[in-house]
């Protein structure tokens, strides 16, 4: 799971998150995502260096949970953290967030790869921040 955030807040990770979900991933963030194609929209459309609204996000995780499956074939895991977002006008907003994912042995590629991950934030500063800038 650490990987996935860590790629997903690399601007020039070349979109490396991806290697952490099943080719047909659901992703559920403010509706779901379905397939790694709308899961890079997803995240294009929100986080974009230049064009932001936002510009570069960071996950710190705080707590983590686990509920193994039977060996070599993944399990879930739930953390728990906080997510600074960087907004175009240089404005930072955190925001609490817990997520739940659920891993399956790799598709195509040798780990265990993320065929469901599901994602809880508080983001009601983080609206408000995005709408004053477009105002």
């Amino acid at each position: 799971m650490t990987n996935i955030l860590k790629n997903w807040d690399d601007n020039n990770s070349n979109n490396a998150y991806f290697r952490y979900y099943t080719p047909n991933a659901t992703l559920v963030f403010s509706g779901a995502k379905i397939g790694r194609d709308a899961i890079r929209a997803a995240r294009d459309s929100m986080i974009h260096p230049i064009n932001g609204p936002i510009v570069q996000c960071m996950h710190v995780l705080e707590s983590g949970f686990v509920n193994p499956a039977a060996a070599g074939e993944g399990g879930e895991i739930l953390v728990t953290g906080k997510v600074t977002y960087d907004l175009k006008n240089g404005r930072k907003v955190v925001c609490p967030v817990a997520s739940l994912g659920r891993f399956v042995k790799g598709v195509d590629e040798e780990w265990c790869q993320a065929e469901y991950y599901e994602v809880w934030m508080d983001t009601g500063e983080l609206g408000k921040a995005i709408g004053e800038m477009v105002e």
